[in-house]
């Protein structure tokens, strides 16, 4: 028992160790959920979250400093400019909008609906989405909005224009589309399954849109090459929900979620690969200021900083292995509500008169919960690959560790068990 007990304490600790080199913690100061991050510069960027925290660094996010926003509101999305302006949007309607870089706001209220997501293209013209297909629009900086409802009643998630004239919306189970400035709004995708949560398009053609499907739950990200005529479902590796999307061009994005989930692509996202970020906390929100240099915005005052694009030296996938040569490891879906796929390949060479491998299951404290042996003849799915059915109805919702081990060889995988 202390001997697992260890390796999955080195499993905690190689991670975050190696975090260090492609997602770095910055120190918020606060301890508030941290909901919405951007950058108008290299060294200047701002952070809105929960309880009315707003804040500042002026140093690329080595100090933050917490701007005096006089409201406890939760705050949910921040959009800031070059010229000093800034608009946060939150609970119960409020919208908040600095013209000097934070030293003081102004504040709004025309609905009592949750404001979800901002977006301006200018220092004029901005829209804001919230609850009951509500949508905001102002050409006048914030100083009055025109209020439109969508027939739907859905809750929009997030807004984002490419250009002046083009926007989208992601809400539950719906992407709606505007080209004439957001003076009309039509339903360019509908799926009443999908739960999304964020919308990006580096252009006028090319855009994701992150989501959860309630009926495989299984995270995905839509993608679109023809500005929205047609959308097609990509699967996003180990990402737990996608709650926010960023891409530096057509080809290289990240998407970050639940449990500490971070992925990246270098396709347009036909693949995502695994990055490892250091935590468990949520990750709310991914902001790139060039094709290296990023942030992300979690749970209790998280902040994660890469200089990288988030790539680590000699890691490619997140898992750990106890031998030097790796059996890989990865499970989906993840998280999961009653039973999850398992899946391990071994190399060649590595294969001997062993005809089985040895499952086990901890908890966070580690402590075994199952233990089960399985002939590799009945797993085999592909060349050297693997996959056990795990079932997990008979214990608790959380987080736990894996084993898979094949001869001496041995590795960890986590998994995150919801109900």
């Amino acid at each position: 028992m202390k001997t697992i007990f260890l390796y999955i304490s080195l499993f905690l600790i190689r991670g975050i160790s190696f975090a260090q080199t492609g997602w770095i913690t910055q120190s918020s100061g606060v301890s508030d959920s941290l909901r919405s991050v951007i950058f108008i510069n290299t060294h200047t960027g701002y952070i809105a979250g929960s309880n009315g925290v707003i804040l500042k660094t002026t140093d690329s996010g080595n100090s933050w400093s917490k701007l005096q926003s006089n409201t406890t509101v939760d705050l949910y999305s921040v959009y800031a400019l070059p010229d000093n302006f800034i608009c946060c949007c939150g609970d119960s309607g409020l919208i908040l909008i600095s013209n000097n870089a934070g030293l003081s706001w102004s504040a709004t209220r025309i609905t009592d609906l949750k404001l979800r997501s901002v977006f301006f293209t200018d220092s004029l013209n901005g829209h804001i989405a919230g609850d009951g297909g509500l949508i905001l629009k102002t050409t006048d900086a914030g100083n009055s909005w025109a209020v439109f409802f969508q027939s739907n009643s859905i809750q929009l998630n997030s807004v984002y224009f490419p250009d002046t004239n083009h926007g989208w919306i992601a809400g539950y189970g719906a992407i709606l589309y505007t080209s004439d400035k957001g003076l009309n709004w039509t339903n360019q995708f509908t799926d009443g399954k999908l739960i999304l949560n964020s919308v990006f398009f580096r252009d006028s053609l090319h855009g994701w849109a992150g989501y959860y499907d309630n009926s495989t739950f299984g995270p995905e990200i839509l993608r679109t090459a023809s500005g929205g005529i047609d959308w097609r479902s990509y699967s996003a590796g180990n990402n737990f929900y996608s709650l926010s999307l960023f891409f530096t061009d057509t080809l290289n994005g990240w998407s970050s979620g639940y449990y500490g989930s971070i992925v990246r692509t270098t396709n347009g996202g036909f693949n995502w690969s695994n990055q490892i970020s250091g935590t468990d906390k949520h990750l709310f929100s991914v902001y790139y200021i060039n094709s290296s240099t990023g942030w992300i915005a979690g749970e209790d005052g998280m902040i994660l900083k890469t200089t990288t694009g988030g790539v680590i030296t000699g890691i490619k996938n997140n898992y750990f292995s106890i031998s030097s040569e790796k059996m890989v490891l990865s499970n989906f879906p993840n998280p999961f509500n009653s039973s999850t796929f398992l899946k391990f390949s071994i190399p060649p060479y590595k294969f001997n008169s062993e005809k089985s491998v040895e499952l086990k299951v901890y908890d966070l404290t580690g402590k075994q919960i199952y233990s089960g042996f399985y002939n590799l003849s009945s797993l085999n799915f592909d060349e050297n690959s693997y996959k056990i059915i795990y079932d997990a109805s008979e214990i608790s919702a959380g987080i736990y560790f894996f084993s898979i081990k094949y001869n001496s060889d041995i590795s960890f995988g986590k998994m995150v068990l919801l109900k």
